[in-house]
C-alpha cells in the first residue's frame, strides 16, 4: 500500500493524487513486460489501491478511478476524453499517466465532495 500525506480536507492536491497512482504503478507493475491476462489483474488491484489511498486523503469524497491498461511500442494511439457537471469549488477530476518501454497506463479520477452536499 502507498504511503499517503492526510489532507486538510480540502480537495486531494494533483500533487498528492499524482504521487499516489504512480507509486501504485510502480509497486503493480514496475518494468513487467505487457500481458494481457496480468493487466486484468493489475488494473483491479491498481484501482483498489487507488481509492484506498485517496479516501485515505480525504475520506469526505467519493471517488471513482477507472484505468486504462494497453501495450506500449505497437504504433495505437489513445484519446481518453470527460465531461463533468458538478461544483467546481468542490468537485475535481485527475487523470494521470504513468508509462514504461512496455505498458501506458491512464488513470482518471473523479473526486465528489458530499460532506458539503444537502
Amino acid at each position: 500500500m502507498a504511503t499517503v500525506e492526510k489532507s486538510d480536507g480540502n480537495l486531494p492536491t494533483y500533487d498528492q493524487v499524482n504521487n499516489l497512482c504512480k507509486e501504485i504503478f510502480d509497486d503493480t507493475i514496475s518494468q513487467q513486460p505487457y500481458q494481457h491476462m496480468e493487466a486484468v489483474k493489475w488494473n483491479t488491484n491498481i484501482v483498489e489501491s487507488i481509492t484506498q489511498g485517496l479516501v485515505g486523503l480525504n475520506p469526505y469524497f467519493k471517488y471513482c478511478v477507472s484505468i486504462i491498461i494497453m501495450q506500449a511500442g505497437l504504433g495505437a494511439g489513445l484519446n481518453v476524453a470527460s465531461t463533468c457537471y458538478w461544483d467546481r469549488h468542490t468537485d475535481a477530476s485527475y487523470s494521470i499517466k504513468w508509462e514504461t518501454k512496455s505498458v501506458v497506463a491512464v488513470c482518471t479520477i473523479f473526486a465528489v465532495n458530499y460532506a458539503t452536499r444537502t
